[in-house]
């Protein structure tokens, strides 16, 4: 199941790498959907809204007017979104730049933490003995910040930030989807997060071939962004400022 999720996340960030350029509306209407829907449902499920979903909650603790009520609350941030993006058109450049700025926060963050944990005794019983570089109340600051800084970059340069958005997520598709297939040491996602918002002492424990997957991602994103970039200069210098009344 996963090597076939593998592939298909391989042939669609490869389907974003040659198409991606000509349909950057329709690319960042979709990307901000989709961020929308899950950031809401990521939100009930902190407060076990959800429970409903998740077979190692106890039944007590299963409400299915809580789910239905999230997912209901989840449409109708979808339709605000689509609302807003009709209305402004760098409203979905600033609401996918802080959910970016958010996204790389997470990786910044685990990536320090992960580098400070290799010298820390691998033994839960010793782990006090020393703690996280990056702390949870200075992570919170470090998202809250990026996430800011995100929102206005993609505000004022909205182009060339849904393109350096469109390219990363091509990059990310291609490689993530091959450690599904072949998983040499990329850690999943969700013990990230966990570890961003929580003190962990240092135990938590980055394989070495995370980083180097992380240095292949970023090979293919500054590759492909410069070769997009680069084609696309000579249509409309306006474009990079931001987009035009048109919607592009």
């Amino acid at each position: 199941m996963l090597k076939a999720l593998g592939v298909v996340m391989i042939f669609f960030g490869v389907v974003l790498q040659y198409f991606g350029p000509s349909v950057r509306w329709l690319f960042m209407k979709t990307i901000v959907s989709i961020t929308a829907f899950i950031a809401t449902l990521a939100f009930f499920f902190k407060l076990n809204w959800l429970a409903l979903f998740d077979p190692t909650e106890p039944d007590e603790n299963k409400s299915t007017f809580l789910a239905f009520f999230s997912c209901l609350c989840a449409l109708m941030v979808l339709i605000m979104v689509h609302w807003a993006m009709k209305k402004f058109l760098r409203f979905g450049p600033a609401f996918i730049g802080c959910a970016a700025g958010l996204w790389f926060s997470l990786y910044l963050i685990s990536a320090i933490n992960g580098i400070g944990g290799m010298g820390a005794s691998q033994l839960p019983a010793q782990g006090g003995a020393s703690y996280d570089i990056v702390g949870p109340m200075w992570a919170g600051i470090i998202q809250f910040m990026l996430t800011i800084v995100g929102g206005l970059v993609g505000y004022q340069y909205s182009y060339v930030f849904v393109l350096l958005i469109q390219t990363f997520i091509s990059a990310y598709l291609i490689v993530r989807g091959s450690t599904l297939i072949i998983n040499l040491g990329f850690p999943n996602e969700l013990v990230l997060i966990q570890s961003v918002s929580t003190e962990t002492n240092g135990l938590v424990k980055l394989p070495l071939m995370f980083y180097l997957y992380s240095i292949v991602i970023l090979g293919i994103w500054g590759g492909s962004f410069y070769h997009q970039f680069t084609n696309q200069t000579g249509e409309d210098p306006n474009d990079f400022k931001g987009f035009d009344d048109d919607g592009y």
